[in-house]
């Protein structure tokens, strides 16, 4: 398992989906309603696809971040100063 950051943050949103899967499989053993039932999956489905817009969201940020960086690392370079970190 990684303790990054950005890593963590996947993790995260892994366990969140296993969760929304878990806490609706009880309900909809017992729901007899099809409206219910319609009503515990169109639920769990949104509550996966948040997850999964706010992570696409997040590592389009991490990317532009890295872009950032590494122009920033690269003028640096060119200017002859030291990089920092390194």
């Amino acid at each position: 398992m990684k303790f990054d950051a950005h890593s963590l943050k996947g993790q995260g949103y892994l366990i969140s989906i296993v969760s929304v899967f878990l806490l609706a499989f009880p309900p909809l053993k017992t729901a007899k309603d099809p409206w219910m039932v319609a009503a515990i999956l169109v639920g769990a489905a949104l509550s996966i696809a948040g997850m999964a817009f706010r992570w696409i969201a997040d590592r389009k940020t991490q990317h532009r971040i890295d872009r950032a960086q590494d122009k920033g690392q690269a003028a640096t370079a060119r200017s002859g100063q030291p990089v920092p970190g390194h």
